[in-house]
């Protein structure tokens, strides 16, 4: 009995460990690029002051900073470590006129993206919302005449990347249930 607690304890700690690997899904430092068709063809990198300069698009997760803003500065982009994605609105009115098609790629993540779902959409009022998992590294969202709820509304979107254990995690857990194996010969 006392074996089983052991490994019961063991598991749950691993799986803590897994899980808190995953709330930290988009590491601060991830390079995103970006791209935009439709009312405007720009999108714009915090890490390029916003301007229209080669390679604006392209930007580093910054954990406290918006990352993107449309050429137009109508649509602003904001990604956060734990996998949301806010999209303002900056119009300074409620309505967002015309189609807004946004891809964006990820280097350098540690596992594949496994989804792209809305969170938060009480934000938004009317208009089409369109969110795709394009690859393992690409998400895809697209804004058809979309109105909010305020000036300078928002909505939240959740990217969801796998959550894939580090090998010394794994061969950790695998010799401590070794070890347990070990002992409960022993004793018996």
């Amino acid at each position: 009995m006392k074996t089983h607690r052991t490994l019961v304890v063991a598991a749950a700690a691993w799986l803590i460990a897994t899980v808190a690997q995953a709330a930290n899904s988009l590491p601060a430092g991830t390079l995103i690029t970006g791209q935009v068709s439709g009312a405007s063809t720009m999108v714009l990198g915090l890490d390029h002051g916003f301007t229209e300069e080669a390679g604006s698009n392209i930007t580093a997760l910054a954990a406290t900073d918006l990352e993107f803003l449309t050429g137009d500065a109508a649509v602003g982009i904001d990604f956060f470590s734990d996998g949301h994605v806010q999209v303002w609105n900056n119009t300074g009115a409620t309505g967002l006129t015309g189609s807004y098609s946004f891809t964006f790629s990820f280097a350098g993540l540690s596992a594949p993206i496994t989804g792209f779902t809305p969170l938060d959409m009480t934000g938004v009022a009317g208009g089409t919302v369109s969110l795709q998992l394009v690859d393992e590294h690409t998400v895809s969202l697209t804004l058809n005449n979309v109105s909010f709820a305020s000036e300078f509304g928002s909505f939240t979107t959740q990217i969801a990347v796998s959550a894939v254990p580090e090998p010394g995690s794994l061969a950790l857990l695998a010799a401590g249930l070794g070890v347990v194996a070990l002992r409960r010969r022993v004793v018996a």
